[in-house]
């Protein structure tokens, strides 16, 4: 039985993202130092690859929109270099706590809660609307995709980052823990998905390539980026010891071939003209 909206709304609300894995309050300054440190770890997303997917070197002076907002991050990143932003999400807790990080940082921004389906902006509002690590936890997606494509100007961008079905994790690793960990035996592969946000998660879903260029472009938008990231020896050589020294030896897995193989599939696409 697939979550309703409610559900996934209920989870989120008392799970804000990451707050599994830090131990600090979210919200605090303690939450947001030590989230932006994880976030931006080489093996997740580093500096370099932030540039390349959000391209915020040209982002002064954009209108840019965040669905699902989660605790602001990738908005204040936007905001920093000189971009007007607006966060929305289905819970009062996102809410918060971006507003919290940019009241910390001395940042402008505006954060709303929505329905999850109908977004409270005029057509051709935004240059662009981001997404990330949202739509694959939403029973029905496409409606938040056509409302971006309403609220984007025409050659304005949508971006957004998925759960990838050819990843190491999702391929290896899950199937390993469901044979070898407590928690995860007699689970099916889309329960371990669901894991990944917390053991009471309800809906996580993952995509190929196809799936996520898919997903936006039966909209109207033209993808014209899509990558992988997301993937560290720690990962794929499980030993302790020949992860370390891979990592001291060689390049980060995620600056060679091998980030084929990551967590997160990132599209962007554009609004044609």
């Amino acid at each position: 039985m697939t979550a309703s909206l409610d559900d996934v709304c209920a989870f989120w609300e008392r799970s804000p993202l990451a707050s599994a894995d830090i131990g600090a309050d979210p919200g605090t300054p303690e939450f947001f130092a030590t989230f932006d440190a994880l976030r931006e770890a080489e093996d997740c997303e580093p500096p370099w690859l932030q540039e390349r997917v959000y391209r915020l070197a040209q982002a002064a002076g954009k209108r840019v929109l965040d669905i699902g907002c989660g605790n602001g991050y990738v908005l204040s990143r936007y905001a920093k270099a000189g971009a007007a932003v607006q966060g929305v999400d289905i819970t009062d807790r996102a809410v918060e706590i971006s507003q919290h990080r940019f009241s910390s940082m001395g940042l402008t921004g505006t954060f709303t809660r929505i329905n999850g389906q109908v977004l409270p902006f005029d057509d051709g509002a935004f240059d662009v609307v981001a997404s990330m690590g949202v739509l694959h936890h939403v029973p029905d997606p496409d409606p938040l995709v056509e409302e971006a494509y309403r609220l984007l100007k025409p050659g304005g961008e949508m971006i957004i980052m998925l759960y990838y079905r050819y990843s190491w994790q999702y391929q290896v690793l899950m199937r390993m823990k469901r044979l070898a960990l407590p928690s995860h035996r007699g689970r099916s592969q889309a329960d371990a998905v669901n894991m990944v946000d917390g053991a009471e998660n309800p809906l996580g879903r993952v995509y190929s390539r196809v799936q996520a260029r898919a997903l936006l472009e039966r909209t109207g938008f033209r993808a014209t980026f899509c990558e992988v990231h997301q993937i560290s020896w720690r990962q794929l050589l499980l030993v302790p010891p020949l992860a370390k020294l891979a990592s001291a030896l060689l390049p980060p897995a995620g600056r060679t071939p091998l980030r084929a193989l990551g967590w997160n599939v990132y599209v962007r696409a554009t609004k044609p003209l």
